[in-house]
């Protein structure tokens, strides 16, 4: 009787500690991956014949996973510094303007890391002596890389203020998904020129 019992208390001890076991697997199993899924219902909405439709129809969960992939993050990826031809040849402070080129970039991704697009700004400032004489925007825009996004539009600024040149450009996106704007981001890029060093940030303004 009594190895009968131990016999019964071990076979229990085995069944729950497999039961347990594939407890645990499954637990393991079920954690979704959010880059995955989220892209997964984000392709099911734009797929769909109906994509307003689709979109009002999602589960709070799968809503969830769908902002995940559609909200914007931003990032600085670049600057970059271009002395022109008359910087090369001059020193500061002998009274010839000395030019030079400030690239300054962003882009922006998802929340599970894909990128949605990118924008940049490129501004030219000009020094005589330790006077900033001149900020002028040459080139920027934006462009974008995700499905459903696009790319709206710049405003843009130049100027000097308190003997820095500032030069920024406001670019504007969105994200169109049947007919209904889910985002619609703007982002800046500005280069900064002051008498002695050029840099630039994600701002805009003129100060």
């Amino acid at each position: 009787m009594k190895s009968s019992f131990f016999a019964r208390v071990a076979a229990t001890a085995s069944v729950t500690c497999l039961l347990l076991g594939a407890g645990a697997v499954s637990a393991q199993a079920s954690v979704p991956d959010s880059a995955a899924a989220a892209e997964a219902v984000f392709a099911e909405v734009v797929s769909a014949q109906d994509q307003a439709a689709a979109l009002e129809s999602l589960s709070p969960q799968d809503r969830k996973l769908f902002d995940l992939w559609t909200t914007p993050v931003l990032d600085e990826i670049s600057t970059t510094f271009t002395p022109d031809a008359a910087e090369d040849a001059s020193p500061l402070g002998v009274g010839v303007a000395a030019c030079g080129s400030w690239r300054q970039a962003g882009s922006f991704s998802n929340k599970v890391g894909a990128k949605l697009g990118d924008f940049w700004t490129t501004g030219q400032g000009c020094r005589s002596g330790s006077t900033v004489t001149s900020a002028s925007y040459l080139d920027g825009g934006g462009r974008t890389s995700g499905i459903g996004w696009s790319y709206t539009g710049k405003t843009t600024g130049k100027g000097v203020v308190r003997n820095v040149g500032f030069v920024y450009g406001q670019y504007s996106f969105k994200l169109n998904v049947g007919g209904v704007d889910v985002q619609h981001p703007s982002y800046c890029a500005r280069a900064i020129f002051t008498s002695n060093v050029s840099r630039g940030d994600l701002a805009c303004g003129l100060g």
